[in-house]
């Protein structure tokens, strides 16, 4: 199936996130500015991860479906396929960190932070899913 231009984008916006988001995660630190809130990263890595939630959702949604026809069992498949792609690929950032670098530890309240903003990826797109489903009924 071709994708029109506006999927297109959106795949290309979905993956140059995620190579910002991997480059973020395995980069060294840098310290601009000192927060006074303390695990302020922590809101950081939600909000990072809620938004790669919903963009790749929203992207298997519209690359899957055909003039509105995806079946909500496929739909709700896709939804929990990929959140449960991005709460894997945010413990895998964290082994990396770990692992590939000698300047960042993981840490496993970041974990529950990136899969905290998964979570809620997850919610936003079932009310959005929700509400437009009623709408066209």
């Amino acid at each position: 199936m071709r994708l029109s231009s506006g999927h297109k984008v959106l795949f290309v916006i979905a993956i140059v996130y995620t190579i910002a988001l991997t480059l973020g995660s395995l980069i060294r630190p840098i310290h601009i500015v000192e927060t006074p809130i303390s695990n302020i990263d922590k809101l950081l890595h939600a909000g990072a991860y809620f938004g790669l939630t919903i963009l790749w959702i929203m992207w298997m949604i519209f690359k899957r479906s055909n003039k509105n026809d995806i079946s909500l069992k496929l739909m709700r498949k896709i939804v929990l396929g990929v959140v449960v792609i991005t709460i894997l690929y945010g413990a895998l950032m964290e082994v990396l960190q770990g692992t590939l670098t000698s300047y960042r530890t993981p840490d496993g309240w970041d974990i529950l932070a990136n899969t905290t903003g998964s979570i809620l990826g997850l919610g936003a797109c079932l009310i959005y899913i929700n509400k437009s489903r009623m709408l066209k009924s």
